[in-house]
């Protein structure tokens, strides 16, 4: 009994010490997915290195994969995308196998640590490939030029460049970096712009962690088919599979007019929609248009309702004293028949929401060739429209009614027989559809305050 209550402590012992390698080894790998580690926490084990106290951390951290390091409500509190976190209070111990099922399994996520690796090593690597009594001007052949074209790539700055010769298309790229950096503007490779690009690689860094943050704010796995409205991006997705995925051009809202950050379902496919006019545009830029031109209602299709209420009376706007009106007295209900002024244009995809939102076509597809798009009121409108349409009624088995609702001429609104997740998200590091990782504008400054944290 002595021997084999021996053996049992033995293995007690060793299997402890394994653990505690284990969590060892998995902390030391956390600043791969943009967590570090903090000073504090590996005084700690060094001062006390018990089995006890380094599980006690690999909970802390365990939870930081699992639903992000800081608080959304406060460095985002917009987000509102709903996510169930794998671990509770009452989770009895951190397994191989747990832990491993804490990271995010969307695609996107191990793409962005790739590029965090990649600049990382950069910023390491760079006085090293490029010192600082290397100068390139243009014509020259050097070693480092491949290297300066890797490096511009990966932080999304040019995207092909010579690897023989330093040419004026590389003096037009390090200009646009010396402009930023109030440098003097010759295009050449120095010192000083080496430093200005360590800098927007410490900045890319930063967004990095920002948006792998992000990631572990939502579901660990999407639902497929779904819809993704990449905010940043511009750009509306049809995710059929992990695999296949189809890019609309996006136009989303104004800074001062965001589309926000939530997730739902859609439900209905309306064709040939009735615009009802938000309150607020009725009241400001409509009522203004109105007051400019007499023949703006009648013109492009609107009808006028006494109130919001849905029984109001139809109203003569002839009968309306229009100039009198201002946005405070304003209670009428504007109404926009179908037909090519329509704003919402042929389709609209319907998610009731507390916001208000949805995606619709527009009678203005020549704002699609912006490249920056954010330009409505909120509301998503989605280039081919009609494409998405198809493809939703091709995965729920509706073709036929959405071919008579394409070929209608009068309001039509179709319920979907299965409601199809729809995610607004924002990112402002994002893989593009070859899977390079793409730097966007912070067109709302969202984040400011995370970027600050990382």
């Amino acid at each position: 009994m002595r021997c084999f209550i021996a053996g049992m402590l033995f293995l007690f012992s060793f299997q402890a010490i394994a653990d505690t390698r284990f969590y060892i080894d998995w902390l030391s790998r956390l600043p791969s997915h943009g967590i570090n580690v903090a000073q504090k926490d590996w005084v700690i084990l060094v001062r006390e290195p018990s089995p006890e106290t380094v599980e006690q951390l690999a909970q802390k951290y365990a939870r930081y994969m699992d639903t992000g390091q800081v608080d959304r409500k406060l460095f985002q509190p917009g987000w509102r995308i709903a996510d169930t976190p794998r671990l509770s209070e009452s989770t009895p111990e951190l397994t191989k196998e747990l832990l491993a099922s804490l990271e995010p399994s969307q695609p996107e996520y191990r793409i962005l640590m790739k590029a965090l690796e990649e600049l990382r090593g950069w910023r390491e690597s760079a006085p090293d490939d490029f010192p600082d009594d290397l100068i390139l001007f243009k014509g020259d052949t050097h070693a480092a030029i491949p290297k300066l074209n890797r490096w511009l790539r990966a932080l999304d700055l040019a995207d092909s460049l010579p690897d023989d010769i330093y040419t004026q298309a590389h003096k037009d790229v390090l200009t646009e970096v010396q402009l930023q950096f109030k440098l003097m503007p010759d295009g050449r490779l120095g010192a000083l712009t080496r430093q200005a690009l360590i800098a927007i690689t410490n900045q890319h860094i930063r967004t990095l962690k920002t948006n792998l943050e992000r990631l572990r704010w939502m579901p660990r796995q999407l639902p497929y088919p779904h819809i993704k409205v990449d905010i940043a991006g511009y750009n509306v997705v049809w995710a059929e599979t992990e695999e296949k995925n189809f890019y609309h051009k996006a136009i989303v809202g104004m800074p001062h007019k965001q589309t926000p950050v939530f997730s739902h379902a859609v439900d209905s496919v309306t064709f040939n929609p009735i615009w009802k006019v938000p309150q607020s545009i009725a009241s400001s830029s409509m009522l203004r248009n109105i007051k400019a031109d007499p023949e703006f209602l009648e013109r492009e299709g609107f009808l006028v309702y006494q109130s919001w209420n849905d029984n109001a009376p139809q109203l003569n706007p002839d009968n309306i004293n229009w100039q009198q009106l201002r946005a405070r007295n304003f209670l009428y209900r504007l109404e926009q028949l179908p037909g090519v002024d329509n704003r919402l244009g042929k389709y609209k995809l319907g998610l009731p929401n507390q916001f208000g939102v949805y995606l619709h076509d527009t009678n203005k597809p020549e704002l699609f060739d912006k490249d920056a798009r954010s330009l409505s009121s909120g509301c998503t409108r989605v280039h081919n429209i009609d494409v998405l349409i198809n493809r939703m009624g091709q995965h729920l088995g509706m073709t036929a009614e959405f071919d008579s609702g394409h070929q209608s001429e009068v309001t039509t609104k179709i319920e979907l027989t299965e409601q199809i997740p729809i995610y607004f998200v924002y990112f402002t590091a994002w893989p593009d559809a070859e899977g390079r990782v793409r730097f966007r504008k912070d067109i709302y400054q969202l984040d400011n305050a995370l970027n600050s944290w990382f």
